[in-house]
């Protein structure tokens, strides 16, 4: 269809939707969904233009900072045709929809600096209304908005595709490249060179990263070779990248302080130094502890799964509620309060010396006793203990993949999990 057909009668339907409420069905629904968020703001189609959020320097250091930035070249060489030839632009955002770059044939910039579509100004969906780079952002994914398909009517006359660009290690957003010009000039076949530049963009940025990682690993395992003892090498992002300590393997740590103490899943105290574009994470232990560390599993089956150097272990029912109870109470229980918590009898604390015995066989260094407690264990409880603690509830849920030993009937376990079910639960906490 002609686009200029086709604008008008995307015209008529912005005027319809906004007259009657309710969006024609020549409205795609990715569009419709955005003017329905659009709406709820509360921007209306004749709102004022894109709020500037910093003044064009500052723009300009953010993007000299940006990782996006040192893949321009690659979108210039990947884009220089229809930036020039057909009349476009190409824009980058960051992950809150401010544009930092822009650059492309001379008459549409001009252009777009007259409706604020130029370094500085946010183009969030909640700011600016739907246009590829906010919609893209609140969808997630790629999307092209023709002529009357943005909410604003100021902004009728262009065309816009615009594609995400992922962190290769976090996988979260890191901004929006975008191509606009004229809807006159525009083509469906934008949006698939965006997506094309997106993707390379972020092949180049994931073998930057792996670069990168292999520095690290590098000097992690000088570190490993000459000092021993419990480390990780983290990416700068957190995620462990190897590790000499079996429960930190596969872990994404809080790292937004840097250098210093850390606060690690089990409760201790961990220590984060400079490696060089990474992170090394320490903590003190004896070559004792290091040779019985052991991890154990308390949530979502009715056993306990003990993890060890040696291999993986299923604990026996009684002797899995006790290192329950131990995890839940890191300061140590005496035989009879474990008599009281197991049986509701104080008195039988015979019976429980005699489990306490047995299971010293299984967890060795990691069972201290007067009080008994764990030594050198990690445990899930503890973590999502830890958490609760903090208040960081979602990152508790994370790690929970049932209820606490759901098959036990011991008081003080039937007890537990109600309480951390309740807190977990709990939106207010």
């Amino acid at each position: 269809m002609d686009p200029r057909r086709w604008a008008d009668l995307l015209r008529r339907a912005h005027e319809a939707t906004f007259a009657r409420g309710r969006a024609p069905s020549i409205v795609r629904d990715v569009v419709a969904d955005s003017w329905e968020r659009c709406t709820t703001s509360g921007l209306t189609p004749d709102a004022p233009a894109a709020p500037l959020m910093v003044e064009p320097a500052d723009a300009r250091s953010r993007w000299e900072e940006h990782p996006l930035s040192r893949t321009a070249d690659l979108l210039r060489g990947v884009l220089a045709g229809l930036l020039h030839d057909a009349r476009h632009i190409l824009v980058v955002s960051d992950a809150d929809g401010t544009l930092l770059w822009s650059e492309g044939h001379p008459e549409v910039l001009r252009a777009s600096e007259a409706i604020q579509f130029s370094p500085g100004y946010s183009w969030a969906e909640d700011h600016a209304g739907t246009n590829a780079v906010g919609t893209a952002l609140a969808a997630g994914r790629p999307v092209q908005i023709f002529s009357a398909e943005h909410f604003r009517s100021a902004v009728h006359a262009f065309q816009c595709s615009g594609a995400p660009i992922r962190d290769p290690d976090s996988g979260e957003i890191l901004g929006v490249i975008d191509v606009t010009g004229s809807y006159r000039t525009g083509h469906p076949h934008n949006l698939a060179l965006v997506q094309t530049a997106a993707r390379l963009a972020e092949e180049r940025l994931r073998s930057e990263m792996l670069e990168r990682h292999t520095r690290i690993l590098g000097l992690f395992a000088e570190h490993a070779s000459r000092h021993g003892g419990p480390a990780a090498a983290l990416a700068p992002s957190g995620r462990v990248l190897a590790a000499t300590h079996d429960a930190w393997r596969d872990q994404r740590f809080e790292v937004a302080g840097g250098t210093g103490r850390i606060v690690l899943p089990d409760g201790s105290t961990g220590t984060l130094h400079d490696l060089g574009e990474g992170l090394l994470l320490t903590a003190p232990q004896d070559a004792r502890a290091a040779r019985s560390r052991v991890a154990v599993t308390v949530f979502g089956k009715p056993f306990v799964t003990l993890r060890a150097p040696d291999g993986e272990h299923r604990l026996s029912g009684r002797h899995g509620e006790i290192v329950a109870l131990l995890a839940l109470n890191p300061d140590g229980l005496s035989s009879a309060d474990l008599a009281e918590m197991l049986y509701g009898d104080r008195t039988r604390e015979v019976t429980v010396r005699a489990e306490m015995h047995r299971l010293r066989d299984v967890l060795g260094a990691g069972l201290a006793t007067r009080p008994y407690r764990l030594e050198h264990v990690d445990s899930d409880v503890a973590a999502v203990l830890a958490d609760l603690q903090e208040g960081q509830v979602a990152r508790a849920r994370s790690r929970v993949r049932g209820p606490l030993l759901p098959g036990s009937s011991a008081p003080a376990i039937v007890a537990a999990r109600q309480a951390l079910t309740a807190a977990l639960a709990d939106p207010v906490r």
